[in-house]
């Protein structure tokens, strides 16, 4: 993993382990969530812009939680 950007994901590596509504940037929920590469931080953004993920915006970044992305791919197991 990256340098100190990764630092949480790297402290905590298992989904589980983070609280369902703790703040995570989509680049360390790419990381935490799919680790081999199948979605990445722009994969992300895109589906939040196609209205396939929520997000929490602060300050013009956005956030997702484990519960949010957890939702999402409820939604496309339909």
């Amino acid at each position: 993993m990256e340098d100190g950007k990764l630092a949480r994901v790297q402290a905590k590596p298992d989904p589980w382990t983070w609280a369902l509504d703790e703040l995570m940037t989509l680049r360390e929920a790419a990381a935490l969530f799919w680790p081999s590469g199948l979605l990445t931080e722009k994969t992300l953004r895109t589906a939040i812009r196609n209205g396939n993920l929520d997000h929490i915006e602060i300050a013009r970044k956005f956030y997702v939680t484990r519960r949010i992305v957890e939702a999402m791919c409820k939604a496309k197991d339909r």
